[in-house]
């Protein structure tokens, strides 16, 4: 009796590892947002050259958690021109990453729109200049897919840099300062999914 008692528990210790071992390791991967950034006048001031009309446009991504409120963060790549006497037509370049979080309003039945907030800080280098900014937006998401497990469809939000930039180069190798103000950014976002995690080897 011992004997086949040992032999049953060595035979199903010997299943239990071999289901272990094939048992695949599942991670996730979240939802992402990919978005335009819409060119909207802003006010630059630019050292001895005044003050200039800009409008920057640029893209991005960044994740999106499926929870009411979630952590949230992305990259973003801006594009400004500038002409002017003192600086003559050049262009600067704004790259920022944000860090923050999201506010999506829950699913309902039948209706499609859900409202957006999101409140970040923007670490961001333009030129030699590395700069920190909170950043405020707000917006409405059109679903499209009503019973994915993620936010899913198309997006537009209206967000806000609090403080002025102050930037070493701006064009022609004259600094100046980005003021703050409203921008526009249309988007989509991709549902998250689960994927297979490859093991390491050793």
């Amino acid at each position: 009796m011992r004997t086949t008692f040992l032999a049953t528990f060595v035979v199903l210790a010997n299943v239990a590892i071999a289901f272990s071992a094939d048992k695949p390791v599942y991670k996730w991967v979240s939802a992402n947002e990919y978005y335009m950034i819409m060119p909207t006048g802003q006010s630059l001031n630019i050292s001895g050259g005044g003050n200039e009309s800009v409008k920057p446009w640029g893209f991005g991504f960044r994740a999106v958690g499926n929870e009411t409120i979630s952590k949230t963060g992305g990259l973003q790549f801006q594009s400004i021109k500038v002409d002017n006497p003192a600086t003559g037509k050049d262009t600067f370049y704004l790259f920022d990453l944000l860090l923050g979080m999201q506010y999506i309003a829950p699913k309902v039945q039948g209706k499609p729109l859900r409202l957006t907030a999101s409140a970040f800080a923007d670490l961001g280098l333009s030129d030699t200049t590395l700069y920190a900014a909170p950043m405020i937006s707000a917006g409405l998401l059109y679903t499209t897919e009503e019973y994915a497990n993620t936010p899913t469809g198309f997006t537009f939000d209206v967000f806000y840099r609090l403080i002025d930039l102050d930037l070493d180069n701006v064009g022609g190798g004259r600094a100046g300062t980005l003021k703050p103000a409203l921008g526009f950014k249309i988007g989509y976002i991709f549902e998250g999914f689960w994927t297979i995690k490859e093991k390491s080897k050793e």
